[in-house]
């Protein structure tokens, strides 16, 4: 059985769902037009993580009995994870939040972006076959993940922040 990629990728890349820093600069969308756009852009990401999982290895990076090999395998797919999910996030920007969660949605796409850095760390580190450096960006990974994933859940996300 393979690997979950890191839920933050398949969930903030398929989560950041929408606007940023005041969006697009245009008028704030309603509600129902951020969810219906948001959840757009992280369905297109989604399947783009789903067919970088079939790519990944058996075993996780975290996992003590991957092996070396596995490990470093490991390292293009967290790479390109990072860079789908830097992708999905400049779309996102292009949306103007409603103006009650546009503070919420700067915080949620910061993390997104800390995200997408502790990807990029995690990555070399599975090149470099640095577990202990691996295990420990997957920690920060799985907590932004879910700060990430809980903003779009309870916000009303159908697609975004969920796992499914």
């Amino acid at each position: 059985m393979k690997w979950a990629l890191p839920v933050v990728a398949l969930a903030a890349v398929a989560v950041a769902g929408c606007g940023g820093g005041g969006g697009g600069g245009g008028t704030p969308l309603s509600k129902a037009e951020f969810i219906k756009r948001g959840d757009a852009i992280c369905a297109k990401y989604r399947a783009k993580n789903e067919k970088l999982q079939a790519k990944a290895p058996v075993k996780s990076p975290t996992d003590p009995s991957a092996t070396d090999e596995q490990v470093k395998a490991s390292g293009p797919i967290l790479a390109t994870l990072a860079a789908n999910l830097r992708a999905a996030h400049g779309e996102f920007t292009q949306l103007t939040p409603p103006t009650d969660i546009a503070n919420d949605w700067n915080n949620t796409l910061d993390d997104i972006d800390q995200l997408a850095s502790k990807l990029d760390t995690a990555a070399g580190a599975a090149k470099r076959v640095d577990r202990q450096r691996v295990v420990n960006e997957y920690n920060g990974i799985l907590l932004l993940n879910h700060r990430i994933s809980t903003f779009e859940t309870d916000y009303g996300f159908k697609v975004c922040g969920n796992q499914g």
